[in-house]
């Protein structure tokens, strides 16, 4: 164990913090000031923002209009 590199934990840990923030920030599940809500919310408050983000917003459901004959 060396002292001037990264070790596998320190790349597991900030794979845990950046995740959250990258999925909050390419999500459409909000827009605007809401998404610049939800990523200061993760920013400081990590998973447990992120959990509420998950259960509040709902996924964009794909709009099929279906005409009848």
């Amino acid at each position: 164990m060396g002292f001037g590199g990264i070790s596998i934990w320190q790349l597991i840990i900030i794979l845990l913090l950046i995740v959250p923030i990258v999925h909050v920030l390419i999500s459409s599940r909000s827009h605007g000031g809401a998404k610049v809500g939800w990523f200061f919310g993760v920013l400081f408050f990590s998973w447990l923002v992120y959990a509420v983000f998950l259960i509040v917003t709902q996924p964009v459901k794909d709009a099929k209009v279906v005409r009848g004959s």
